[in-house]
């Protein structure tokens, strides 16, 4: 079986290895071409002109690979880094509810314009975010993603520090960015259901049932907004994509 696996960094983790092979037996016969685009997003991938050019790319790699699913895995940049750039950089005040049915809207537009039968495409919802436990490490990582192309004229300056103090007044609460990830695969996944897609993440495995949000076993130490890559992590991937897969395969 053959899968095109197309989407933003976190996309590393179906990466298959020898170890990941040796641990998953399931993974006998299985190829992956592995696209990751650093960067991607859903809001972008459907766009005419865009910098990635995921969008153009994806039937491409379609036509070369000749997969027999391809799964999209983006979202994780727009809910946990573009929602952040829109309210405290561009000033948007539109309900994270408005924004979620935009970037959903825009994602499903993309994904029907594909050359694919619908129960060959599956779709990846995002992770819990992992900027938890730690408000102010939080912070300086948005600051740092959604203030990037700043400058250090005394214009941008100013606009930086009022993106800090506004962060640092009301960025969202741990519980209520894993909350933010729910609602966008609850969403997700009723489209896909709607539609004839494949769907899954892997967010009950994330879950720390006591905090209500990601367990600190997949939380990195380092300054990143990535789960862990271990070998558990990737069979996690695996796991919950066969299934979706073997059950759609022959429809």
């Amino acid at each position: 079986m053959k899968f095109l696996v197309v989407g933003d960094s976190h996309t590393e983790y179906f990466g298959i290895t020898n170890q990941l092979r040796t641990i998953n037996k399931s993974l006998r016969g299985i190829t992956c071409y592995n696209k990751v685009i650093h960067g991607a997003t859903v809001s972008g991938v459907g766009k005419l002109t865009s910098t990635l050019n995921v969008g153009s790319d994806i039937p491409k790699w379609i036509k070369n690979a000749k997969p027999d699913f391809l799964v999209l895995n983006l979202g994780q940049v727009d809910i946990e880094l573009g929602i952040p750039f829109r309210q405290y950089v561009q000033g948007s005040t539109s309900p994270m509810s408005e924004l979620i049915d935009q970037f959903v809207a825009a994602y499903f537009r993309y994904i029907e314009t594909l050359d694919m039968p619908n129960s060959r495409i599956i779709i990846k919802g995002i992770n819990l975010p992992t900027l938890c436990y730690d408000r102010d490490k939080a912070i300086k990582y948005i600051t740092r993603i959604v203030t990037e192309r700043f400058t250090d004229s005394s214009d941008d300056l100013s606009k930086r520090h009022s993106v800090v103090q506004n962060l640092k007044n009301s960025y969202a609460s741990d519980i209520l960015r894993t909350e933010l990830a729910f609602r966008f695969n609850s969403i997700l996944k009723g489209a896909c259901n709607e539609l004839g897609y494949g769907y899954f993440d892997i967010n009950a495995h994330l879950l720390d049932p006591e905090s209500g949000t990601i367990s600190p076993k997949f939380v990195p130490t380092g300054f990143d907004h990535h789960i862990i890559d271990s070998l558990d992590v990737r069979d996690l991937h695996w796991r919950e994509l066969l299934p979706v897969a073997m059950g759609n395969y022959w429809s």
